[in-house]
């Protein structure tokens, strides 16, 4: 499925706050006062909502980029030790 040009603006907003590039000042504006991002002492960082929205627009396009802490830890095995 393909984005409106709104949406992939915002993904593309979203994706440059993620990797810590340039963001355009209308468009940073926008989803800073959307409550999609917000500024830290490095920047900017996506809130949960933002966050939310990003994954919601990568699936529309078939696309899974996640920050480490987005990724779900692998099951933990059992505490015996292997024979």
């Amino acid at each position: 499925m393909a984005l409106s040009k709104t949406q992939s603006a915002r993904l593309g907003s979203f994706l440059a706050v993620v990797f810590n590039e340039d963001v355009p000042t209308e468009y940073m504006r926008e989803i800073v006062e959307a409550g999609y991002v917000e500024k830290c002492s490095q920047g900017y960082r996506l809130t949960s909502r933002g966050l939310n929205e990003k994954n919601r627009l990568c699936a529309l396009i078939g696309l899974n980029v996640k920050y480490l802490s987005e990724k779900k830890a692998p099951p933990e095995r059992g505490n015996s030790p292997s024979t």
